[in-house]
């Protein structure tokens, strides 16, 4: 019973997850502002433009501004040791399979939608233990190098 338990927690959790990302994005994406400001005329409209660049220099001065390339590479080597986390967890995992520790057949980490979901197909489970999907990887390793190039190429034109 306690077990069940455990795996409808863990279930609820990734769907209250999705969900939660899934509203905050669409917030985000479909949010306009309600209030509108008067338009001044075209004078103390130019001195406003420049008051207010002054002022968003005058606030970025100190802080630290990375280039694009600098941010795609730190999400390009972010998304390789996720891969490489997940590689070692699934060793793990095998290695307490093989011990004998988990009793439970029907654990969350037995699902092969599990493992889609964590390691984007990389790692799955056959047999009753983990195994790495090349087929899975050169796709996945892929799909993040067209996502880098269409992201960097967006970030260029900005």
């Amino acid at each position: 019973m306690q077990k069940n338990r455990s795996s409808n927690q863990a279930l609820m959790f990734f769907i209250i997850y999705i969900a939660l990302l899934g509203s905050l994005i669409f917030a985000a994406v479909s949010f306009t502002p309600t209030f509108q400001q008067e338009q001044p005329s075209e004078i103390s409209s130019a001195f406003i433009q420049k008051h207010n660049q002054e002022k968003k220099a005058a606030e970025n001065e100190g802080k630290w501004q990375p280039s694009n390339t600098f941010v795609i590479t730190a999400i390009s080597i972010g998304s390789c040791l996720d891969i490489i986390v997940v590689l070692l967890w699934a060793r793990h995992e095998n290695k307490k399979t093989k011990q004998g520790e988990f009793s439970n057949p029907d654990r969350l980490t037995n699902k092969k939608w599990f493992w889609y979901l964590v390691s984007m197909g990389i790692v799955l489970p056959k047999d009753g233990k983990l195994i790495f999907s090349l087929k899975n990887f050169i796709l996945t390793v892929i799909f993040f190098v067209l996502l880098k190039f269409l992201l960097f190429d967006q970030l260029e034109s900005i």
